[in-house]
């Protein structure tokens, strides 16, 4: 098995590492412009590659068997294109702004598996709704999502642990929301509320636009919204930083922290009449390995779903998001066991 991660960053280097140590038996291309630092694994290497060519990625992609994507999310969609257009199976974690299913019928003509937004949010969310509406149709799906700091003393209760110009479109990107039956879009902080977490606390949540594919593979569900969370303030303290246009600015000077000692938290709560399941996960800082939570959630789900399709995973040909996948009791399983030797756990609550 050869596979190949596009992308050396924040999380392409995480995917590849853990692809290498958990495939013992497949050899993992890192292709990016610079070189990641990557240890010294037998079947792990790095190729210079500018992978901004869609066309000349899908000719790369010939000496391949599967492909993990994690560039910036302008290059996504050209990378599930050219995944598509090799006939390789691609996991990915990009959040392009493209619709991903728009690829859904030459992905079936060319007879492999491309599976989106295979990250925390969207991803592990999705997954865990699409475990519990196996049983039938949900009337409602929220997605409850948030990475911060633990210290929720520092400026905005937050560090720093992914891209600031991505973390900015959380805050300015309408919500696209269904309410009542009907898709909406709302303003991220026009509906501001508070939850419990078990194990952290009462947070504050907002709009976000994080539902994606599943408001077209989920169309008889009623309401559903994802929302993110933060330490209560957050939202009134980054305001005006939004409003004023110096929020990267900000964030980068003052939310640098060494180690960003970080928190992820999330709940997918899923109602049927008088049942309501709720999947929790909640995971920090790793010391040991100086991981990010934000990184052991995201890039090491990703390779959960990369690991599953090695292995004979992937279902049927076409577009296949997480929530079409989490019903699939053994596809579950062999995700969130990947996670689970790692530390990140899913809990499942039904009242």
């Amino acid at each position: 098995m050869n596979i190949l991660v596009l992308g050396g960053g924040q999380q392409g280097r995480v995917i590849a590492v853990d692809l290498a140590r958990s495939l013992a038996h497949a050899r993992v291309d890192v292709a990016d412009v610079r070189a990641p630092a990557l240890p010294p694994l037998a079947n792990l290497r790095w190729v210079e590659a500018d992978l901004s060519d869609a066309g000349a990625l899908a000719r790369r992609l010939h000496g391949y068997d599967m492909a993990v994507g994690a560039l910036p999310s302008r290059f996504g969609y050209g990378a599930l294109q050219a995944a598509v257009e090799a006939r390789r199976p691609i996991v990915d974690v990009s959040f392009c702004a493209e619709d991903p299913l728009s690829l859904d019928a030459d992905a079936r003509r060319a007879g492999v598996a491309v599976l989106p937004d295979c990250g925390l949010a969207p991803g592990l969310t999705h997954l865990c709704a699409g475990r519990a509406a196996r049983d039938g149709t949900p009337d409602a799906i929220t997605m409850y999502v948030g990475g911060f700091a633990q210290d929720r003393t520092l400026p905005y209760g937050y560090c720093n642990t992914w891209s600031l110009d991505d973390l900015l479109e959380e805050y300015v990107r309408p919500a696209r929301i269904r309410r009542d039956g009907a898709e909406v879009e709302l303003p991220a902080f026009a509906d501001l509320d508070l939850v419990d977490v078990p194990g952290v606390g009462q947070l504050e949540t907002f709009l976000s636009d994080g539902l994606r594919t599943i408001l077209q593979t989920f169309p008889g569900v009623r309401d559903m919204a994802e929302r993110t969370m933060r330490w209560p303030g957050h939202v009134e303290a980054v305001k005006p930083l939004v409003a004023a246009g110096n929020f990267v600015e900000e964030f980068r000077a003052r939310c640098a922290v060494n180690p960003p000692l970080d928190l992820v938290a999330m709940m997918t709560v899923v109602r049927r009449g008088a049942t309501t399941q709720r999947a929790t996960l909640v995971d920090r800082y790793d010391p040991a390995t100086g991981m990010t939570a934000m990184a052991r959630t995201t890039a090491l789900t990703t390779s959960a779903v990369a690991q599953w399709v090695a292995q004979g995973g992937g279902g049927a040909p076409g577009v296949r998001p997480l929530e079409l996948v989490g019903g699939d009791e053994a596809a579950y399983g062999a995700i969130t066991g990947a996670l689970a030797r790692h530390g990140v756990n899913v809990r499942w609550e039904t009242t």
